[in-house]
């Protein structure tokens, strides 16, 4: 038998009603809140024994921000992120069905469901202990920028963390990026009823994130199978938190002690001057290190055995900072900065403000998730509701903003009612802001401009960053497809006989608005997609046939191959002569032709003497040779490049010749001498900068190597290694997918366009000349 807490109503009917009447009527979620408040209504006739009475929902609900807290669920792709996040949901009694795998009610895109794991970011509501537990839930693993996007609009994250597995790449990433922008932490152990793959991942832990996890419960075992946690602390339905003097916990508390006082200089001189320090000190003394990123506790939890979950909750809600606590360390610093200002009060401040943490873009129109940062207040607190008019900080624009806000529950939408307050921390929805409203935008009232503006700057100054002030996750794009609408499908022409790719340029347009991490570029005539991986242009796919109706072909996107000369030619003619009546056509050029270095690209010398050609001419035979270099070479049709054309003799009539008949002769003579001397094929290379684990820096060298590549450089930082390379462009996607495969999705790299160098390979030599498309016959 699994040992957990029971599930209990720890809430008021107040509460219940309220949320009730505000979820969309006939849903799941309205038919278990209200489900729920009968519950609660039995138990009170019943005696209430185990209903522990708070005060009216109306001052919880809508008043308090220090109830609030806002986190995050991070972590490695099929880590547990929404299994744990469902579990609370079934936990507190808005669910009533048992989550079972599989059968996730969260994520439930057909994207997220026909690959059984999440694609976007999800927002739950959660109401433990007396507490609002404000939940994203995030696709770290396999779509980082959206994941990075809602968690900067949290105070704080659960890095998920499977015990089943290693530790992963995803893991590492999200504690990385949380503690560098200044995202509180808790590490939760997931699965722990599946055999464990290293019996000593405690140390692994230790050296991937470069910090010892601290415990705040222990492991029930019997034998090797797991029965439970038995946390170390009791939250009280008062709020206070109690020691747990269980037995077994004895040496954990220990742990979590001598931990707690190495975090403070007084705790550390108390607790070697009288050897324990009291429980109370501990918590308050836990809670002050977490705020500072100075400890990493530690959970258990299985969401099979539904064991720790509710233990989790209690953890966020006694440990973790809420919204005012958040606003109150950066506006602190930045009142001690020289440039600071003291005197706000935080989670007030200027007035409303808020970060947008996601977008979604439908055929319906979009809806932006915004996170309530701040909110202007009266003397009696009650928070202001929603501004009608807002200031876009990235761009100055103004707008209104329509009164049909709505909470989220996954795909449920829980309405607002008219003129409620929001406070900060608050995950609110707002459906048709204009569309130049984007993801990681900052949203305030036209009057709070200039101080919402230096409180960012102080925050980036002093490095106390706060959902006002993180910077968006700059994404590389490391994949480019082909886009284009199959000619079979019969859509190349819409309605009215607009062309079918308007539409999907429109379509793509919306996709890059709720997706961070898709660009869209044309380029003569094609369309480029740029995103993070091949999975990820497979799901942009999905998304056009799923939502827009559109059915697209990803190919690859065609590479710019040169060519160049073999060997020098000298004295080649080219002669253009036609007579058929009246004036005719005449003009004759010799050229000598040779090759430059690498990247020198064409040149073009007279060396005429005599007049032999006229100096318009020459101009016409320079316009000649250059139209032909570009026109492509011989050997695969591509333009010629990194040669020198010298014009060293010719003939001209004094009535027959004319611009036509020397553009016509310069033409002839490069066909002629690029016949003689012949064309070898040069490639684009790539400038690739790798950012992967110091322990990867082994497999990103075989993957260059493997791909045609050279290593030029590498250094290293934390555990994270930069490497410096080139690559053909040919082989780049195939570099995405190889590095996706070998870091799990945590390794990156950028890419830009350095040289053009010779290909070696006769092999590929033959596969381009074969499949060019400029290959004259």
């Amino acid at each position: 038998m699994v040992i957990s807490r029971p599930r209990t109503m720890r809430v008021n009917i107040v509460s219940l009603a309220l949320l009730s009447t505000a979820i969309v009527p006939g849903s799941s979620f309205s038919t278990n809140f209200q489900h729920a408040a009968r519950n609660w209504e039995c138990k009170m006739a019943a005696g209430g024994a185990d209903v522990e009475k708070k005060a009216p929902a109306k001052d919880f609900i809508a008043v308090d921000p220090l109830l609030i807290r806002n986190v995050a669920l991070v972590g490695h792709s099929h880590s547990g992120k929404t299994a744990l996040a469902e579990w609370m949901l079934f936990d507190e009694n808005v669910l009533t069905k048992r989550p079972q795998a599989g059968e996730s009610i969260l994520d439930f895109d057909p994207a997220e469901s026909a690959r059984h794991s999440s694609v976007f970011s999800h927002f739950l509501r959660v109401q433990h202990a007396g507490y609002l537990l404000e939940v994203t839930d995030t696709p770290w693993g396999d779509f980082q920028s959206d994941a990075a996007a809602a968690t900067n609009g949290c105070d704080s994250a659960v890095i998920v963390a499977s015990a089943s597995d290693e530790v992963q790449a995803g893991t590492v990433s999200s504690f990385n990026y949380c503690k560098n922008n200044g995202i509180k932490c808790i590490l939760a152990l997931s699965k722990l009823d599946r055999p464990f793959l290293n019996g000593d991942i405690m140390k692994d832990f230790e050296s991937s994130l470069g910090t010892k996890p601290v415990p705040l419960q222990v492991v029930i075992k019997d034998g090797d199978e797991f029965k439970g946690v038995q946390p170390l602390f009791t939250l009280k339905p008062n709020g206070d938190v109690e020691k747990n003097d269980a037995e077994g916990t004895e040496g954990a508390w220990m742990e979590l002690e001598e931990a707690v006082s190495m975090t403070d200089d007084d705790l550390l001189m108390e607790y070697l001057d009288e050897g324990s320090l009291s429980p109370d000190k501990v918590f308050d003394g836990l809670r002050s290190a977490i705020r500072q990123n100075k400890i990493l506790p530690l959970v258990y939890t299985s969401a099979e055995q539904d064991a720790g979950v509710m233990e989790l909750m209690d953890t966020i809600a006694a440990f973790l900072p809420d919204p005012v606590q958040a606003r109150e360390d950066a506006l602190q610093a930045a009142c001690e900065s020289e440039e600071g200002k003291c005197g706000m009060e935080p989670g007030i401040e200027a007035g409303f403000a808020a970060r947008v943490i996601h977008t979604t873009v439908d055929s319906f129109g979009s809806l932006s998730i915004l996170r309530v940062i701040s909110n202007s207040c009266d003397d009696k607190g009650t928070f202001d509701s929603i501004p009608h008019n807002v200031v876009n900080l990235r761009n100055g624009e103004s707008f209104k903003v329509g009164q049909s806000a709505f909470m989220l529950q996954g795909k449920e939408r829980m309405g607002l009612p008219s003129n409620a307050q929001v406070l900060p921390g608050n995950i609110i929805a707002v459906p048709k802001l204009p569309d130049s409203v984007q993801t990681n935008d900052i949203l305030t009232v036209p009057q709070a401009v200039s101080e919402e503006e230096s409180e960012i700057l102080i925050e980036e100054v002093v490095n106390v960053l706060t959902p006002l002030s993180r910077a968006p996750m700059e994404t590389p794009l490391m994949f480019t497809a082909l886009v284009s609408i199959p000619e079979a499908s019969g859509k190349k022409k819409g309605k009215g006989g607009n062309n079918g790719d308007d539409k999907l340029i429109s379509a793509l347009a919306a996709i890059s608005r709720e997706d961070t991490a898709v660009a869209l570029e044309q380029n003569k005539g094609a369309l480029l997609l740029h995103c993070m991986s091949a999975d990820h242009a497979q799901l942009v796919a999905s998304r056009l046939e799923d939502r827009y109706g559109i059915e697209v072909e990803l190919g690859t996107p065609p590479v710019q191959y040169k060519e160049t000369i073999s060997k020098p030619i000298g004295k080649v003619e080219g002669r253009h002569k036609k007579q058929s009546g009246g004036s005719g056509q005449f003009g004759v050029c010799v050229i000598d032709i040779e090759p430059l270095e690498e990247g020198a690209g064409v040149e073009f010398e007279s060396r005429i003497k005599g007049g032999v050609i006229s100096k318009p001419f020459i101009s016409s035979v320079e316009k000649g040779v250059r139209e032909q270099l570009e026109a492509g070479g011989p050997l695969a049709g591509y333009p010629v490049t990194d040669v020198r054309v010298i014009l060293t003799d010719g003939k001209m009539h004094s009535v027959d010749s004319n611009d036509f008949a020397f553009t016509s002769a310069g033409k002839l003579a490069i066909k002629n001498a690029l016949s003689q001397s012949g064309t070898r094929l040069l490639q684009p290379m790539e400038q690739v900068n790798f950012s992967v684990e110091e322990k990867m820096q082994g497999e990103i060298s075989s993957i260059v190597s493997r791909n045609d590549g050279y290593v030029t450089g590498t250094s290293g930082e934390d555990h994270l290694a930069e490497i410096e390379a080139y690559l053909p462009t040919a082989n780049l996607p195939e570099v995405s997918t190889q590095l996706r495969a070998k870091t799990g999705g945590s390794g990156t790299f950028t890419s830009e366009f350095s040289h053009y160098q010779p290909v070696m390979d006769e092999h590929t030599v033959k596969t381009v000349v074969d499949g060019s498309p400029h290959r004259h016959e």
